[in-house]
């Protein structure tokens, strides 16, 4: 008799489980769609510029992404000589 009480309200915990559709997701979907239809920012080309020092102690090399390099970029931060371009 104590045991039917368990097993009918296990079944009846069963059956009220339904599936029910995000609204959420259909929200997001939409506000990507919004977003692409904006105009894009032309992008700016950047070259890849290689340096490196040409003192055989230092051999000290970095790389830059840069429109145009300056006299700053130039200069060996360890020896303080002007570095090569590659």
């Amino acid at each position: 008799m104590g045991l039917d009480k368990w097993l009918k309200s296990e079944e009846a915990d069963k059956k009220p489980k339904s599936k029910k559709p995000a609204p959420s997701k259909v929200k997001k979907i939409e506000s990507k769609n919004t977003t692409a239809k904006t105009p894009e920012k032309p992008k700016i080309k950047l070259t890849k510029y290689t340096l490196t020092c040409p003192n055989s102690k230092c051999k000290y090399q970095k790389i830059i992404m840069k429109k145009q390099l300056s006299e700053v970029d130039k200069i060996c931060p360890r020896c303080k000589k002007e570095m090569k371009i590659k």
